[in-house]
């Protein structure tokens, strides 16, 4: 999921990163493998954690949750959730997932920027699943094939989906 949030986050960020602090929390591997295992120390995680800041060329803060997920699992144990605070540090929105629509996002960031809190939460799932799906074959590859493996034995139709929305989405990419 987050393969397919940058872009969309990166484009929220220019609109609004000069009023809106962004910052992304690095819980915990969604899809460990060989390059990236579960990290079980503070020290590793913040090691992956400056990976995916430098591989995703992201703008702002990566901050890392501890070692045991423990703000992570205060906030929402569900992956890939994205929180837009207001001035007084209360959820005034939630996205059940990061890479859900640009524009429901962004009307969010409106109204917080406007001064008005939203409060609200959109949990939308089909359409950032299958979004998410078009990149996870590029994110078991980057986390090795033991990643890849354990995605087909434990969930053979998620693996098989993965493959084929992801053949379709570098064809589109090339098309374009």
């Amino acid at each position: 999921m987050t393969a397919d949030a940058d872009p969309k986050l990166k484009q929220l960020h220019q609109r609004f990163g000069d009023r809106v602090t962004f910052a992304t929390l690095y819980v915990r591997e969604a899809h460990p493998g060989d390059h990236f295992p579960q990290a079980g120390t503070l020290e590793r995680k913040l090691e992956f954690a400056r990976a995916l800041k430098e591989r995703d060329g992201l703008p702002w803060p990566v901050a890392v949750d501890a070692v045991d997920g423990e703000l992570h699992q205060k906030l929402d144990p569900k992956p890939n959730a994205c929180y837009v605070m207001d001035t007084e540090g209360r959820v005034a929105f939630r996205a059940l997932w990061a890479n859900d629509r640009v524009d429901v996002l962004g009307g969010a960031l409106e109204d917080v920027v406007a001064g008005r809190s939203p409060v609200g939460e959109r949990s939308g799932k089909m359409v950032p699943m299958m979004r998410g799906l078009a990149r996870m074959d590029e994110a078991l590859e980057r986390s090795g094939p033991t990643a890849r493996r354990d995605l087909l034995r434990q969930v053979p139709p998620m693996y098989a989906l993965a493959k084929l929305a992801g053949l379709a989405s570098r064809k589109d990419r090339l098309a374009a």
